[in-house]
């Protein structure tokens, strides 16, 4: 076999990517497991100190408790508006159409600055301002956008001539939808839902102007950061770094068998 230079170039770039995107958590890691209040080298000897203190102060821990609640449920709730959303656009000419597009993607043309005063002035109007629950409804609003946008990909992919056999094998349309359409667009409905799962698990502006005393973990992060160098930051970053790991290593488990079936029946 003949010595390709390009190909020896090109694992050596992909390396160093990876090294590059690995490199700040393998870092945080560490910074969580060692003496020295101040992150640096060399390590100052092993504890678990930080880890004792993130969970004997509980502020943290509470806060990431609220993000784990709202996403998954902002995600979700967003995943099925963008669903509905994205299937009346793909079948279905009406009026205001073009309409409904330009106003689905405003949240994520407004600066999060300005969404953040007016979903403040408008949520203080109805008395939810400084609560759970107003954290979620901004986050439904700022996430639709991204997840209807891969839904409604998905969806243009599949020829309209699909629907039509369904209905003609005496299929209703409700049966069609959710026998025909939700499975075809399975794969970016779960997508969608991943990036709206992250959006909002990231979100922190609009999270900050609306949650009040009950904040979401970057909110919380932020205001120890404004206090103090805390190395309890080390350890919530590991301990959402290790839920990561956890999640994708359960959805690769979940997912096998199916793709097994898919390649055996292929």
């Amino acid at each position: 076999m003949r010595f390709n230079p390009w190909i020896l170039f090109g694992r050596i770039w992909l390396g160093i990517a990876y090294t590059f995107m690995f490199l700040p958590l393998i870092v945080l890691v560490l910074f969580s497991v060692q003496k020295n209040r101040f992150p640096g080298f060399p390590l100052q000897g092993f504890t678990l100190q930080w880890y004792n203190k993130l969970f004997a102060d509980g502020n943290l821990i509470a806060a990431l408790g609220h993000t784990m609640i709202i996403s998954p449920a902002a995600a979700t709730v967003a995943t099925g508006i963008a669903f509905l959303a994205a299937y009346a656009i793909n079948r279905f000419d009406f009026r205001g159409k073009s309409l409904l597009l330009g106003v689905s993607t405003l949240p994520i043309l407004i600066p999060p600055l300005i969404l953040g005063v007016g979903f403040l002035g408008l949520l203080s109007r109805v008395h939810l301002s400084g609560s759970l629950f107003a954290v979620f409804l901004t986050h439904v609003v700022l996430v639709v956008a991204p997840a209807l946008a891969i839904i409604q990909l998905r969806l243009a992919q599949m020829p309209a001539s699909l629907e039509e056999a369904a209905w003609d094998l005496g299929a209703t349309e409700l049966q069609t939808v959710k026998k025909v359409v939700v499975p075809f667009a399975a794969p970016g409905i779960f997508g969608a839902w991943l990036l709206a799962f992250t959006f909002s698990f990231d979100e922190f502006i609009i999270a900050w102007f609306v949650s009040g005393f009950q904040p979401t973990l970057p909110v919380a992060i932020y205001s120890v950061l404004v206090a103090s160098i805390d190395p309890s930051l080390n350890a919530i970053g590991t301990i959402v770094f290790a839920i990561s790991c956890i999640v994708l290593v359960a959805l690769e488990l979940l997912l096998l068998p199916y793709l097994a079936r898919g390649r055996q029946g292929s």
